[in-house]
């Protein structure tokens, strides 16, 4: 699943684009592009990738994805082929860091906006009151046009920008080292998007990076500051929380999906991760 560049046409009478998005399934390719991504999800449930983040989303995510930042939303298309039912529903806003003009972000009135855009070069997650004012105001924003639909989207970025409840997802070193011309970085992360839930053992990762097992460890780390068993675990703990979390599936079945043939294995991974076990997780979705 190679990070693939998508050149998106703005319209220079625009400051930006907005759009509702209406489908059986998200599935789409990884992929990157100039513009940075604001995305509400009212409908639906997946996995999302954002750099070298892996979770879970839910009705309710906002989601800023920044500038060149690889991303996708993945959900499980209905079992039944024939079935044309929207199962899954986004807002995405996508703009240009100078919508406003190209010194528009050296003005001292747009420092907290810069700060903004410059997390969001690893994607930034709202939660508890800000995701739903976002969320209220995004849906606002659909049926507006001219100066007012432009003023209540810069509304919508100041709130953003003066925020502190938000999470930022892809790791420190996940962009310097995804667009500095890494191709190995690349492939690896190719193989395994497209292999986690098969075993997957060094030596063929290694292979696919043209490279000896101990030299490759010692690369990957460098790159992504984790080793690359801890890189595999956390994608196959977040699809298995995505399992879970649909309720189609026992933990047990969840743990063989996602690449684990032991279950202690998993349970053991499963909690160095998420910080519970996978029943403890479980008990919370059913609350929830």
């Amino acid at each position: 699943m190679k990070a693939n560049f998508r050149k998106i046409n703005t319209s220079i009478e625009q400051a930006f684009h907005i759009r509702k998005d209406e489908r059986t399934h998200f599935y789409d390719n990884w992929h990157f592009h100039e513009m940075l991504e604001l995305v509400v999800i009212l409908k639906g449930e997946g996995q999302r990738f954002i750099g070298d983040s892996v979770e879970t989303f839910l009705k309710g995510d906002v989601i800023l994805v920044g500038s060149k930042l690889p991303h996708v939303w993945r959900s499980n298309p209905p079992k039944n082929l024939n079935d044309t039912k929207t199962h899954c529903t986004s807002i995405i806003i996508q703009f240009s860091p100078g919508f406003l003009g190209p010194s528009f972000l050296d003005l001292f009135e747009s420092k907290k906006l810069n700060e903004l855009f410059k997390n969001a070069e690893r994607g930034m997650s709202f939660f508890n009151y800000t995701s739903k004012i976002l969320i209220r105001k995004i849906k606002k924003l659909l049926p507006l046009m001219g100066m007012e639909r432009l003023l209540l989207f810069i509304e919508i970025l100041h709130i953003a920008s003066m925020s502190n409840e938000y999470r930022l997802l892809a790791s420190s070193l996940f962009k310097e080292t995804i667009f500095k011309g890494d191709n190995k970085i690349n492939r690896v992360f190719e193989f395994v998007m497209d292999n986690f839930s098969n075993p997957i053992t060094l030596d063929e990762v290694a292979k696919v990076a043209s490279m000896n097992k101990t030299a490759f460890c010692r690369y990957f780390k460098n790159r992504t500051n984790k080793t690359f068993t801890s890189f595999l675990n956390e994608i196959r703990i977040g699809y298995a929380c995505k399992l879970i979390h649909e309720e189609k599936y026992s933990i047990t079945e969840a743990a063989y999906l996602s690449g684990y043939n032991s279950p202690s294995h998993f349970n053991k991974q499963f909690r160095l991760i998420k910080k519970i076990s996978p029943s403890e997780f479980y008990s919370n979705i059913k609350k929830l």
